[in-house]
Parts: C-alpha cells; structure tokens; sequence
C-alpha cells in the first residue's frame, strides 16, 4: 500500500487524565495490550476507570475476571470512586466469570466464551482480568501465545480493542510481550518514608509515545497521571 493513502488508525482514548496524552491520543482501535503490575499497584482501578469511561462515550465492554475477588466485592470497592456508574452495570459494561470455564474447556474454551460474549454483548473493550492464572494453570508458553494470537484475531476482526490484566511477567513469559501491540505497566516504589507511583509505557506498536516513567495518583476520582514535563517539550 502506497503510505499516501494509508488511512491513520482510529483511536479509542482512555478517558485517563494524562494517559492519552502519553499515548498521543489514546489505544489504537482493535489493538491488544498488557497491563502490567504488582498487587496493588492500581491494575483493577485503571482497567475499570477505561471501561467506564468507554462506556460513557458510547462504548460497550465485557469485563472477564479469571479467579479475583468476587464481582460484588469488585463493584463495592468501585462504588466509592467516582467515575463508577451503576447505570452502566449489567447494560453497557458487562462482568463474567471466566475461571470455570477455564477449568473445564482449558485455553480453547475460555476463547470460545470471550468470542461469543463479545459477539453477543456488540463489545468494543474487553478487559481479561487474570493472565498470570492462565500462566499459572497453563504450564505451556506456546499454548498461551497461540491463545492470545487467536484472540487477538478475533477481537480485532470485530473491531473490539483488548486490555490483558496481569502482574509483572516471569522471565520465561517475556516473549508474550512480542504478542501485543502495547504494554502499560504500573510501579509502585517505596523511597525512604515515601511511596511514589509512576506509570510506563514500554511498548507501543504503530504510534509514538512518551516514553520513561510518570507519576500517577490514585484518588477518589481514580487515576490522574502526570505526563514529565520534559517529555512532552
């Protein structure tokens, strides 16, 4: 394709104050990205505020756990933030347990049950919340990068961008991050007396990005991140 008419791909932005501005915009529209970080560190709150926020601009989400706390637990802990809608709840974002599914279908029934779930449910974001479960109940790296290639796939091919939700992965899985087309991780560092939270980006496929690290709070509004100034000079 001559690169004069190659159409940009469309964003899908994050809604995240300071987030889209590190990634020139937003997702890319049918991409598939790991959120990466220690218990914690912020994983669940980032991935619920997008979901949210995706739903509020018009957006439809399924929200797939895989063995985490309960889905009432979850949307308790939700209520006290405020870019929680329960509105939303059950219409446009969508919970599922994934985990029994898991358990008797294995990697291929799992994938069955995101397919028609997005299908059904006319998603645009889904968000797999347990990737180091999968890791831990399937002892195959290529079963997994197949895994995630087919539901990069299929995902795409309906237009649905993907969050995988995971704690940092083990040296041995490190080549998953050749399978996804970003990787936002999140640190949580102690500093004498201090805990200071930053934000990276260390992948991003198909658009530039601000790379090292940023500070990020985590309030009652959720999640603000603020871009280093010298990074955006």
């Amino acid at each position: 394709m001559d690169d004069s008419t190659a159409r940009p791909m469309s964003r899908v932005p994050t809604g995240i104050s300071g987030l889209d501005t590190i990634l020139n915009g937003g997702l890319l529209r049918g991409g598939c990205y790991l959120v990466l970080g220690a218990p914690g560190a912020g994983k669940t709150i980032l991935c619920n505020q997008m979901c949210f926020n995706h739903a509020r601009a018009g957006g439809r989400v399924i929200y797939i756990t895989l063995l985490s706390e309960s889905h009432t637990r979850l949307i308790a802990h939700l209520r006290g933030l405020t870019f929680f809608d329960p509105a939303f709840v059950a219409d446009a974002v969508q919970y599922f347990s994934g985990y029994s599914v898991l358990q008797r279908g294995g990697l291929r029934g799992l994938l069955e049950l995101v397919r028609q779930e997005a299908r059904a449910q006319q998603a645009t974001l889904v968000v797999l919340d347990g990737l180091s479960t999968i890791e831990t109940l399937v002892d195959d790296d290529m079963s997994i990068k197949v895994f995630i290639h087919d539901l990069q796939i299929a995902l795409d091919f309906m237009g649905c961008t993907t969050l995988l939700q995971a704690q940092p992965i083990e040296e041995h899985a490190v080549q998953l991050y050749t399978m996804v087309d970003g990787v936002i991780a999140l640190h949580d560092e102690t500093w004498d007396l201090h805990t200071i939270r930053e934000l990276e980006v260390t992948k991003f496929r198909g658009s530039g990005y601000l790379r090292g690290r940023h500070r990020f709070e985590i309030t009652d509004a959720g999640i603000t991140v603020y871009p280093r100034l010298e990074a955006t000079a």
